[in-house]
């Protein structure tokens, strides 16, 4: 994640983005990396104050309500500065939650990225939690290939299978969540709300994109309207949905669910047909290798591919 911190007039979305989903993994590994690699780079940089009488759930409230107020969002930076604070009087759990919640008003709210508390804060644990990141992806990689070797021949033919939309539950099931889906994105694109706009959409691609009847051409549609109305669109989608499919393998790894890795990693390939220039193209196409070794190793690509061999 490259980023120049030190011209940085706002918080771009994605970085919040990336940040968001590293503080998730970082929650995921212990008391020890999320003290050294959040609590500690906040308190060296003075951000612990003296506690409040207020609890850092209320002040999410007062910020919340402070977003909705055109007169009163220009506050939402400075209590988002004293909600970290209490946070971290409280516990590691309450300076987690808060930290995400102040990222994700950021991407909510340009004015709320472009304060100086934001951009201050993402300076703080910009480097600490990528350091973490780098940390984790190597440890990952070993740990995705040591997996591997254990993976039976069905394991590996359940992660490469399509969904079986012959079972009528299913079918029905996944059309249902498709359609509501896609009638959020549409509620979403009227109202001109780039934010929910571009999550929803990246949800979409990544669950029913590899699916029949997706209604990609009106999605696409979609995204190509947002993109004439709103330059640069188009790729801060693509980087969301690289984002979330790098953090969705990575937690995978972490949580030792190998097959889900393999889906993950299956999607990323599907949805950006191999493009170098792609968020976390390198770090997923260096699992993609490990796992398609293996497949080779074993001759297993008619078999996978459903054919007799």
């Amino acid at each position: 994640m490259s980023v120049d911190l030190r011209n940085m007039s706002k918080v771009p979305v994605t970085v919040a983005d990336d940040l968001i989903k590293i503080i998730r993994l970082l929650a995921m590994t212990g008391r020890k990396p999320f003290t050294l690699h959040l609590y500690e780079p906040l308190d060296y940089a003075g951000w612990k104050r003296r506690a409040g009488n207020e609890t850092a759930r209320k002040l999410m409230e007062r910020a919340d309500r402070s977003l909705k107020s055109e007169s009163h969002v220009h506050t939402v930076g400075p209590q988002c500065k004293r909600l970290i604070s209490q946070a971290m009087h409280e516990n590691l759990s309450a300076l987690g939650d808060g930290s995400i919640f102040f990222l994700e008003k950021m991407q909510q709210s340009t004015p709320v990225s472009a304060t100086k508390e934001a951009i201050e804060f993402v300076r703080i644990i910009h480097d600490p939690l990528c350091e973490f990141q780098d940390m984790h992806q190597n440890r990952s990689e070993q740990i995705f290939e040591e997996s591997l070797q254990n993976l039976t021949t069905g394991d590996l033919r359940e992660a490469f299978a399509p969904v079986d939309l012959g079972k009528r539950k299913i079918k029905v099931e996944l059309q249902r969540q498709a359609v509501e889906l896609f009638h959020k994105i549409k509620y979403a694109s009227k109202d001109d709300d780039l934010n929910r706009c571009r999550k929803l959409i990246a949800a979409y691609l990544i669950k029913h994109g590899d699916h029949e009847n997706n209604n990609r051409e009106e999605i696409e549609g979609m995204i190509d309207a947002l993109q004439n109305r709103h330059a640069g669109f188009r790729q801060a989608l693509e980087d969301s949905m690289a984002i979330e499919l790098y953090y969705g393998i990575q937690r995978s790894i972490t949580a030792g669910d190998i097959k889900n890795t393999i889906i993950y990693i299956r999607k990323y390939a599907h949805i950006f047909q191999g493009n170098p220039d792609v968020k976390y193209f390198h770090e997923i196409d260096s699992l993609e290798q490990k796992l398609y070794h293996l497949i080779s190793a074993k001759d297993l690509w008619d078999e996978l591919k459903g054919g007799k061999k």
